[in-house]
């Protein structure tokens, strides 16, 4: 059971560390270790993003000061955003194949804890829900960078987190305007060019 009264509304303020017009590309760290997360936000990381709500989260939330954590588990009911707040998420994903009205629904709830509600767009049919219910923000799930045009030209001035399997340096670089951010894994961000990586791409 969830104590509803112990969760502190979020402090930290997702899409505001992501916002770059489009004119650079922010790299989130899909963090599984605490203490990659501690050493990455020392080296001046400013977002994160976490698998699920849980353990895991609790600890990267408590360790990576001012930068806001991305959790990834969808959120499907309000029981599903209070514990995500409740292991330290600043920004969820709902699922943007649910109607409309329910989408804004669940958008509030996670907007009562302050946390931000990023829309899972995976095609055209969620691209369209999304804008449908102006979300601020869009989870944005490709099989290919090929498959992204369609969608973002749908989503407007909506932050876009992008996140492709297996996304190595030079897709990354061509994603550079056309998404705010990607999701990167460990196989990049424990290597020794991300840093350089992440100063060409997001200076």
């Amino acid at each position: 059971m969830i104590d509803v009264a112990s969760i502190t509304p979020s402090t930290r303020d997702f899409l505001q560390a992501i916002a770059s017009n489009r004119k650079r590309l922010v790299l989130v760290p899909l963090i599984d270790r605490v203490e990659d997360a501690v050493a990455l936000a020392a080296a001046g990381v400013t977002a994160f993003a976490v698998a699920a709500p849980g353990s895991i989260l609790r600890a990267v939330s408590a360790s990576t000061g001012s930068a806001p954590i991305l959790c990834l588990g969808l959120v499907t009911s309000r029981d599903d955003a209070l514990v995500a707040r409740a292991s330290g998420a600043d920004a969820v994903v709902i699922d943007a194949a649910s109607d409309g009205s329910r989408w804004s629904s669940l958008a509030r709830e996670a907007s009562s804890a302050r946390m931000a509600s990023l829309a899972l767009v995976v095609d055209d049919a969620t691209s369209a829900v999304a804008a449908s219910v102006a979300a601020r923000g869009v989870y944005l799930k490709a099989h290919a960078a090929v498959d992204l045009s369609a969608m973002t030209a749908r989503l407007g001035s909506a932050r876009i987190v992008a996140h492709l399997p297996s996304a190595d340096e030079r897709l990354l670089r061509a994603l550079r305007g056309r998404v705010d951010a990607a999701i990167v894994e460990s196989d990049l961000y424990l290597s020794t060019s991300f840093d350089t990586l992440r100063e060409e791409l997001d200076p």
